[in-house]
């Protein structure tokens, strides 16, 4: 686990955005923060940032740069079926084994901080921040949880300090997405990778603001500047199930319905293959109606 005086040396006040001696105050501003059950919580009172960015007219219309990142992976789908930590996907665990040891890691919208032991089991240096402890439940806050409370808005980090930057399942939580991206470019190195997944067909959950479709992914990672690698829809992992898995208590059991809508939807358009000279990936038809979006970005060198 990383030490206070490790982390204290990648802070800047989130205020301000000038290097922190304490977690306790900025000399620069005066900004006083506190800790929430010994974990340093830099959360700036009246903070501002404006969002800007270029937008040009061919934007407006779905073109080549699109369609060349819409693509699967080499492999994909949940890695957890390999005993990683959940929502992992394999394609990301796939950038991680490339990664050299010592990498540093950043992941905003922890949790519990379940990515740290499987991360720091390759020798990665690993930050977990969220703006809460407890907002999940008891079997994820065995981990450890959170290195820093704090608001992804406003990452109280240096410039280019990471290697990595992962969120899972964080993105439509945000308010702003296009300033999360904004921020994450600005705290990851030259080349460094982010990646992760966000809800595209999930039911409006935990006061989440933005699901998003592959071209919602494709417009915030190019809004900040990123070199996309990849976007594809998570896979086996349908809108159908997740309306059933996450409505309610009384649908829960019966999610396997939602399967079986997949199953019947994946039967048809396959039919439909068979009848073309020009065969499909199935990437367009999985994307219409999945539950989540993944991704893999680069920082520009």
């Amino acid at each position: 686990m990383i030490s206070k005086n490790e982390l204290l040396g990648l802070v800047i006040c989130p205020g301000c955005k000038k290097t922190l001696r304490s977690f306790s105050h900025c000399a620069n501003c005066g900004a006083e923060y506190s800790e929430l059950d010994g974990t340093p919580a830099l959360v700036p009172k009246n903070a501002i940032r404006r969002v800007s960015f270029d937008f040009s007219q061919d934007r407006s219309t779905v073109g080549d740069p699109f369609h060349a990142c819409f693509s699967y992976p080499p492999r994909s789908g949940a890695a957890t079926t390999a005993g990683k930590p959940y929502h992992l996907d394999l394609a990301h665990s796939d950038v991680f084994d490339r990664l050299p040891a010592g990498s540093l890691v950043l992941e905003p919208g922890c949790g519990g901080g379940q990515m740290r032991s499987y991360l720091e089991s390759k020798f990665f240096r690993y930050v977990g921040v969220d703006m809460s402890k407890t907002r999940v439940d008891e079997e994820l806050q065995r981990h450890g949880g959170p290195d820093l409370i704090c608001d992804a808005h406003f990452l109280p980090f240096k410039d280019q300090a990471f290697d990595v930057v992962y969120t899972s399942a964080l993105t439509q939580h945000v308010a702003s997405p296009y300033l999360l991206a904004q921020e994450i470019a600005r705290v990851l190195k030259p080349g460094g990778y982010y990646f992760g997944n966000v809800s595209f067909l999930e039911p409006w959950h935990d006061d989440s603001f933005f699901h998003m479709s592959p071209l919602g992914v494709f417009e915030t990672l190019t809004q900040a500047h990123f070199d996309i690698v990849h976007i594809w829809p998570g896979h086996g992992y349908s809108g159908f199930r997740a309306i059933m898995d996450m409505g309610n208590k009384a649908t829960r059991p019966l999610r396997f319905l939602g399967d079986i809508m997949y199953c019947i939807y994946n039967f048809g358009w396959r039919l439909r293959n068979l009848a073309k000279s020009r065969k499909s990936d199935g990437i367009m038809e999985a994307a219409r109606v999945s539950a989540a979006m993944d991704w893999i970005a680069r920082k520009p060198a």
